[in-house]
């Protein structure tokens, strides 16, 4: 469940997935400026309780690119396939990120004054949830719960709707066809199905780190022709797909008060 809420819901601030904090400032959209507005509603809780606090936004990543476009997907699965031993073959830098403003307080201190610090941040978060985001929270563990039953119910529009449903059968036949092991015909599991597949190759080879790009390179080509044939049959299906999927998440991080993606 973790997982899931980090990647889909982006909950960087609340549960420690890693954050890219940057100053409050002017401009911006909606998302935005509900964020700073809770952020300032955290930095006078934390004041009240006395306790400093440096009020910080996240500024997610937005790319230009349509994540649906059919020529877009076949330039970068070329490349990359489904994305899992690329990442061992043509390794990313760690992304930089500007440092939490109230990380260096939060290090100053030990034992009970720290415990206290966090404790206290997270209440005045729930608090600003509250006021600005008009949730209905009592606490972290319920606003996680709250997040944990939307993500659900995203997972279960998107293999209700009677579109993709549509469109999620000639795909899981036209893989069959090709060789490809389908275990589900459902939308969500043939959106995920390949790199799912290829990730558990990826672990019987070796544990993370320890596979060299040598080594990877001929899986990485046989995942690059998996991955042409996967979007070959799912062109419709991803044409469809991933603006719903889009729409869906952004909708939620909105309403529990991350920005869009």
């Amino acid at each position: 469940m973790r997982v899931l809420m980090c990647g889909l819901l982006g909950l960087a601030v609340l549960t420690g997935c890693g954050t890219n904090a940057v100053p409050v400032s002017s401009g911006g959209n909606a998302s935005m400026d509900k964020a700073r507005e809770r952020e300032n509603v955290i930095a006078t809780c934390m004041k009240q309780k006395g306790f400093s606090y440096t009020p910080s936004v996240s500024r997610p990543k937005q790319s230009e690119a349509n994540p649906a476009d059919y020529a877009t997907m076949k330039a970068d699965r070329s490349k990359n396939g489904f994305g899992v031993f690329s990442a061992i073959v043509y390794p990313k830098p760690p992304e930089t990120q500007t440092p939490d403003p109230n990380q260096a307080t939060i290090d100053s201190l030990s034992g009970a004054k720290r415990d206290a610090y966090l404790k206290t941040v997270n209440e005045c978060r729930v608090t600003a949830l509250q006021q600005v985001n008009g949730l209905k929270v009592t606490s972290l563990a319920d606003y996680q719960d709250q997040m944990s039953r939307e993500i659900e119910s995203i997972d279960k529009e998107l293999d209700g709707d009677p579109k993709l449903l549509e469109l999620a059968a000639p795909f899981a036949e036209c893989l069959k066809s090709k060789g490809e092991r389908v275990t589900s015909a459902k939308p969500r599991a043939l959106s995920v199905r390949g790199m799912d597949q290829w990730g558990r190759q990826a672990d019987q080879l070796g544990k993370a780190g320890t596979v060299t790009a040598e080594a990877a390179r001929p899986y990485l080509a046989k995942e690059i022709k998996s991955a042409l044939v996967d979007l070959e049959c799912g062109k419709d299906f991803y044409a469809a797909f991933i603006p719903l999927q889009k729409r869906l998440t952004n909708e939620a991080r909105v309403k529990y008060g991350f920005q869009e993606q």
